[in-house]
């Protein structure tokens, strides 16, 4: 079908053999189908890491349909293709893709790398291209909300997605610009939360470089007893010089830390022995279809237990079924987030 429209194709049949496809040839879009073997959203997952510039389409069975905004909303996939479909349709979703990757490779080409970088970043805060989605986390028993993941995301039409602006941040060093912005966003949402409901608010490990880290969190201060921060995995903790003690500042402040993607990335295990976080969260790969293996039954079980004894919450990330659901209270995780529970949501202002 794409043959004919003039594209060159490489298709292959599982996870290993796309990773591998990528390292040989530089590709414009991967067409990812829910049903390869081993699984799309791990695919995505690496796909993301590994070559965050090519642009990602999700290709979901009806039966799948109600998982793929979850993904894209995430930043994994860009955009998602219902089957059946016809060819028109899905020539006209790679031409999208297409454009915007041709966008990026101009805008990249035009201008030394970190000065595109920094303007487009520029960009999205002179126009307010930044919101911050709300995600539920309840609890695993009666679904009660407990608190919200605020996600962030942007309207800007190079950077897309949260991806796509902390790939630009990292570039131009202005990582701690960017956590100023998101406090001050998270400080107007959780001001007008109930008392009883905690936010959580991602860092990126780099704005510790900042001098002035604390200062960056005076929004979010008066709400300190409310605000979980949760530690991201874009790069170990360890190389940030102070880290952790501004860590333990902040909790000093009333801060409440968590670990994300416990399973997946480079923080998890140091940042558990060393900052005893109040809560902990496995990674979606842990979370999906752990109703059908034991191993990863075993794990969120001893997951659960490390965090009960520490005083943690376990938090499982990405649930998408009611079997994962009932899976996760048998083995005992005590909070879950996912699009089977709770979609991000998010409101524009002007």
């Amino acid at each position: 079908m794409l043959d004919n429209g003039g594209h060159v194709v490489e298709a292959t049949a599982d996870a290993s053999g796309a990773i591998k496809a990528l390292e040989s040839r530089d590709l414009d879009v991967v067409l990812v189908s829910d049903d390869i073997d081993g699984g799309a959203p791990e695919l995505l997952v690496r796909l993301r890491d590994r070559q965050p510039k090519i642009m990602r389409m999700l290709l979901v069975s009806p039966a799948q349909r109600h998982a793929a905004p979850a993904l894209v909303s995430a930043g994994l996939a860009h955009r998602s293709l219902a089957r059946p479909f016809q060819a028109e349709a899905l020539e006209q979703e790679i031409g999208t893709l297409m454009e915007t990757a041709e966008h990026i490779r101009q805008a990249v080409s035009s201008q030394p790398e970190r000065e595109r970088a920094d303007r487009l970043f520029q960009e999205c805060l002179d126009d307010h291209c930044f919101a911050l989605a709300r995600q539920p986390i309840v609890s695993v028993r009666n679904l009660e909300l407990c608190a919200y993941e605020l996600l962030l995301r942007s309207r800007h039409p190079v950077l897309v997605g949260p991806l796509e602006v902390l790939d630009a941040v990292e570039r131009c060093d202005r990582v701690a610009d960017l956590g100023r912005a998101v406090n001050r966003l998270a400080a107007a949402q959780v001001a007008a939360l109930p008392a009883s409901v905690a936010v959580f608010v991602n860092i990126h490990p780099a704005q510790f470089a900042d001098p002035q880290v604390l200062h960056a969190f005076d929004p979010l201060m008066p709400f300190a007893t409310r605000v979980v921060l949760e530690i991201t995995e874009r790069a170990p903790l360890a190389d940030f010089h102070g880290a952790e003690q501004a860590l333990r500042d902040l909790a000093d402040l009333g801060f409440r830390m968590a670990v994300d993607d416990i399973g997946s990335g480079y923080n998890s295990l140091a940042v558990l022995a060393e900052l005893q976080p109040a809560h902990i969260k496995a990674d979606m790969s842990i979370v999906r279809r752990v109703h059908d293996d034991p191993r990863k039954q075993r794990l969120i079980h001893l997951l659960a237990s490390f965090a009960s004894a520490t005083g943690a919450e376990l938090i499982a990330e990405g649930v998408e079924t009611v079997e994962e659901l009932r899976s996760l209270a048998r083995h005992g995780a005590h909070l879950v987030q996912g699009f089977h529970v709770g979609k991000p949501v998010v409101e524009w202002g002007e």
